[in-house]
Formats: C-alpha cells, structure tokens, sequence
C-alpha cells in the first residue's frame, strides 16, 4: 500500500492534469455510475468532522476531514484530511493520501473550471478573500485559466496575507499583488472574485454596485451556519451555479437565500449541466457559482495521482 503526501500529491501532477481530471468527474457525476452516498457531518462543539465515501467500478475512496476552527490558537492547520484509496473489485487498500491537499487542488481545478466557464475571457483581476492553503492553490489555478495581472488580496491574518503574496509571487513574479485593507476594496477593483473563509456572517456589505457585473466563486460556507455572500448579491443574480445539489442542504449561503426568497430553488443548477452544453447562459453579467465539495471529485483526483504514482514506478 502506497503512503502519498502533501509534497508528492501537489508536485506530480500539473495545472492542466488536475483540471482536466476533475471536468471527467464532472461528466461522471452525470452519468449516474457512482455510488455516493451523502457525506456525513458530526458535529462537537465548534468542531465538525465529515466523512465522504464514493464507489466506481473500478475505486472506492473514503475522505476523512476534520475542521477544528481552535487550531489556529494553537498555530496548526485549522482542517485536517486523510483519504483511503481502494480497488472495488477486491477491496484491497490501494493507498492513504494527505487529504487536505487532494481537497485543495481538486477544489481549485472545480474553480479554475467556473472561471473559465463563467467570467469574460478578457478578466485581468483577481479578488481573493482568505489567503490560506486554499486561497493559494485557488489563486495559482484561477491564473492558469484568465491572463490575471493583479490581484487584490485580504485576509484577517497578516501573517497568511504575506504568506500568501510570497507564494504566489513565486509562481507568477509579473503579477502584481495588492494587500488589501479590507474586502470592499477587494471586490470594487476585481472583475472575479474568490471567497475562501469560514465565516459564518457574509465578508462583503450588503451593497449592490459592489457586485453587479462581476463573477463571484464561493468555496467556504460548506455548513448551514456558514455565510460569505450577503443578499443584494443573490437578487442580482438569476442562476447559481454549484458543483452538486447536495449543497442546497448543506451550505449556509444556499439554504438562507433559498429560505428568504432571495433565489428560487429551481434557478439553481450543476455547473456540469455548462459542460456538457445542456444549459445556455442568460445575459445577466453577474455570475455565482457555489461549491461545497464531493467525494466523486476525491475519487478522480486520488486516481489522478495514484495511478501517475503507479506509472512512474512501472516505467523505472
């Protein structure tokens, strides 16, 4: 059995692989040949702990996360994750993988896969909101997809902010990062913007000309108390886009808009319908799209990886 970590999960694989890997799992949660059965939640105390399996013919995957919010006062990662690969046919553990980096670079590729779908072409800026791990990889894919320029960042951590603008900076040196003061700054100088927090209160004012026009990816607010976008945004907006519809009872954002009347249920659609063309776009310049996150997208990045891994060693 293959013992996978950060380093090789982030490092084997590039841009182009991961998102094109993740858009064939887009066309497989289409498909309906999967077995995925809705990912549990326990909670205990400010601490939540998931567990998502996913099944194919041919894999079975169980993702394991943790997100213990109290970890920063102790100056460890907030989210934690291991993820179990196995062969469906016989069982037989294949590999263990860091999961908080298959969770990273798959959710930026489901990100990458928005922006391109969903922004103008031309879109030079880049609004960030939370510059951790996440915030990161989402930024290095978002310029893989739109010839970014600038970047305006924010974050409550000076320390993740400059972190963050190290990082990126390295990848993409032309790029200009602007350390914003606050996230008003960052969405009225952005043409796309990404929010990735744990907030459980939205992290824009409820302001309308903030939004209208631009296109918004929200990866936080993956449980019913969690909130990042406020209501003058939904109102703008006459679709939202998500990566499953299984985040309709999952996430705060969608349960409150849907709750409220900010956006019919039925005005809420899988970004994959986009992919495989069966979904035309309407002319309202201002775009949402929401993701939570699915085991399916674990299932193809592990064998993305593990079957790179098994490749290498084959040809040596």
């Amino acid at each position: 059995m293959e013992f996978i970590d950060n380093k090789i999960i982030t490092s084997i694989a590039t841009i182009k692989d991961w998102i094109n890997t993740i858009e064939k799992a887009f066309i497989a949660s289409n498909s309906g040949a999967y077995i995925m059965p809705r990912r549990m939640h326990i909670d205990h105390g400010v601490d939540t702990f998931l567990l998502m399996p996913c099944l194919t013919e041919e894999y079975w995957v169980t993702k394991l996360v943790s997100f213990c919010p109290r970890n920063k006062i102790l100056d460890q990662p907030s989210i934690y994750g291991t993820l179990v690969l196995c062969n469906t046919k016989t069982g037989e553990p294949l590999a263990i993988m860091d999961g908080s980096a298959i969770t990273a670079m798959r959710t930026a590729a489901i990100t990458a896969i928005g922006i391109s779908l969903l922004s103008p072409a031309n879109s030079h800026s880049l609004g960030i909101i939370g510059t951790g791990l996440q915030g990161i990889h989402q930024t290095l894919f978002a310029c893989s997809v739109r010839n970014i320029n600038e970047i305006w960042a924010f974050d409550l951590s000076p320390q993740s902010l400059k972190i963050f603008s190290d990082e990126v900076n390295r990848k993409h040196p032309d790029i200009k990062i602007i350390k914003s003061a606050n996230s008003t700054e960052v969405v009225m100088n952005s043409e796309v913007i990404i929010t990735a927090t744990n907030s459980q209160n939205p992290v824009f004012l409820n302001e309308k000309e903030l939004f209208t026009g631009k296109t918004f990816i929200g990866i936080g607010s993956y449980k019913p108390d969690c909130r990042e976008f406020p209501e003058l945004l939904f109102r703008q907006v006459d679709r939202i886009y998500v990566d499953t519809l299984d985040g309709k009872n999952e996430s705060g954002d969608l349960i409150t808009s849907i709750k409220n009347g900010w956006v019919l249920e039925e005005n809420i659609y899988p970004i994959g319908s986009l992919l495989a063309g069966n979904l035309k776009f309407t002319s309202n310049p201002t775009r949402l799209f929401k993701t939570v996150g699915s085991a399916i997208f674990d299932l193809f990045a592990a064998k993305l990886i593990y079957e790179m891994i098994m490749s290498s060693k084959n040809k040596n």
